[in-house]
């Protein structure tokens, strides 16, 4: 009878051990889901995979794992990632971190530089139609905050790229656009627009981090994304728009302004 018992516990023992070995199994990945922003959707997969792995397995070696990236290449399907299959880890332009943050993730770290730009259009035109990039971009929800506080009832249209925002300008489509800094004063330095409205400056992208990360582990992750070497910053700005020059641990970000404006923007 001893040896029965003997040999039933032991036959449990994988039974009982398994969930266990699958936990650690699993924790062993840092799971990452990376926007880099609108405009990106057409580069190839491959090139964007390339430009953010040194990036992924910097701040996943912080914390002893490995990186287990899915790129997003438009914002509902982030929004879709949140409904089913969440990651550890989101690394999202503000518009898309006021998602990330009512989903129960906290900021862990931001490019240091914030988002700026500006509503622009052609010299002394009455402005009826405003060219946005994709909707729910920050240029798109922006735009529309600042058109709405200075009550300009006017019709939107929206572009894949800020190129396209610029096309439609000078085609007459538009007579206005929002832009970041860099496109903004290229255009301006041509002659023919001026500034309309500046836009407030906000939070850039932003490190999330979810509950499946402890405290320690959000601290290790927001010093290693501080620490990047310049090599891997230079290889991630190959594929983002925005400029990401260095990082800067941040777990109190404001985005009091962001949040007003994608709420009034109504999305």
């Amino acid at each position: 009878m001893n040896r029965r018992h003997f040999l039933t516990g032991f036959a449990l023992l994988p039974a009982l051990s398994l969930p266990s070995m699958l936990v650690h199994a699993r924790s062993a990945d840092l799971t990452f889901g990376i926007f880099p922003g609108t405009g990106t959707a057409d580069l190839p997969l491959d090139e964007l995979r390339t430009a953010i792995l040194p990036f992924t397995r910097a701040l996943a070696g912080a914390v002893g794992m490995k990186p287990k990236l899915t790129m997003f290449r438009t914002i509902k399907s982030i929004t879709r990632s949140l409904e089913k299959g969440r990651m550890d880890v989101y690394f999202v332009p503000p518009t898309v971190a006021v998602d990330v943050l009512d989903n129960g993730y906290t900021p862990i770290a931001r490019v240091k530089d914030p988002l700026t730009g500006a509503l622009v259009r052609v010299k002394g035109a009455t402005v009826t139609t405003v060219a946005m990039a994709e909707k729910e971009s920050w240029p798109d929800v922006m735009g529309r905050y600042v058109l709405k506080r200075n009550k300009q009832d006017v019709q939107f249209l929206n572009f894949k790229t800020q190129e396209d925002v610029i096309l439609a300008m000078e085609n007459g489509y538009a007579q206005a656009g929002a832009l970041g800094p860099k496109p903004a004063k290229e255009l301006l330095a041509k002659g023919m627009h001026e500034l309309w409205y500046p836009i407030p400056a906000t939070p850039g992208f932003t490190l999330m981090g979810g509950n499946s990360l402890t405290d320690s582990q959000k601290d290790k992750l927001g010093a290693a994304a501080v620490a990047l070497d310049q090599q891997t910053i230079l290889t991630m700005q190959k594929v983002f728009v925005s400029k990401i020059a260095s990082f800067v641990d941040d777990k109190e970000a404001d985005y009091t302004t962001i949040k007003a404006a994608v709420r009034s923007a109504g999305y």
